[in-house]
């Protein structure tokens, strides 16, 4: 399979496949959830993602929705991603249509190196992410307007996979459509400002949540007979 073709069709397109939170995913798509919620625990199905089917008569657009109220003091995401491969040593641009409405945080497209999920090590808080950060592009306002975004990246000569996506840090709902992929010259300049997931504030939250479960009384194997 040449995978570098992923995204050469647009969105419209692309065949669905039921979602696990009841929306329909694009195929070729993967969902995330992390959703530290207001009550204490952590959300997996915190955000809702896939095709907003919910509009008629308009061009089918992927949504990331947080349906749960969050924690301010640990980052929550919802992300759509792909991993692609095929471009080492390439400059490449990750663009598309997107509206938001009431977004609490960051909203945006992304590009980041390596497989599958590059965003849980930032969401987790885990030591080194700050030496690979995925590169963002932000949404300007969340105002329900569509505007193009675009994110554009080098891709190292050593490194063979590459994860492109669309995330929604913190509350509100984001929406993508008419998405591209392609190889850029060197007059597309690369985009610097990484994505918008506060990965410090992440260390320190799972920092304490640690420290205060070094602190629980020893517990005991349960369910020993395992029936």
């Amino acid at each position: 399979m040449d995978f570098r073709a992923l995204l050469i069709i647009p969105l419209a397109a692309l065949v669905l496949s039921a979602g696990a939170a009841g929306l329909p995913m694009p195929e070729g798509w993967m969902a995330s959830r992390h959703a530290m919620l207001l009550d204490g625990t952590a959300g997996f199905d915190g955000y809702e993602i896939g095709i907003d089917t919910a509009v008629a008569g308009s061009s089918p657009s992927l949504t990331l929705h947080a349906i749960a109220a969050q924690r301010k003091d640990a980052p929550s995401v919802g992300h759509a991603f792909q991993t692609v491969t095929g471009y080492a040593g390439q400059r490449v641009r990750f663009s598309g249509q997107l509206r938001a409405e009431a977004a609490g945080g960051w909203a945006g497209l992304y590009l980041g190196l390596g497989e599958n999920d590059v965003l849980a090590p930032l969401t987790l808080g885990q030591p080194g992410v700050e030496k690979k950060l995925p590169a963002g592009a932000p949404l300007p306002a969340a105002d329900g307007v569509w505007r193009e975004v675009s994110v554009v990246m080098d891709v190292p000569a050593d490194e063979p996979f590459l994860t492109l996506g669309v995330a929604q840090v913190g509350e509100g709902q984001v929406w993508v459509r008419e998405l591209k992929f392609e190889v850029v010259g060197p007059e597309v300049p690369p985009t610097t400002t990484p994505v918008g997931i506060d990965w410090a504030g992440a260390r320190r939250f799972h920092a304490a949540a640690r420290a205060n479960m070094a602190k629980l009384s020893p517990q005991p194997l349960r369910n020993a007979a395992l029936d």
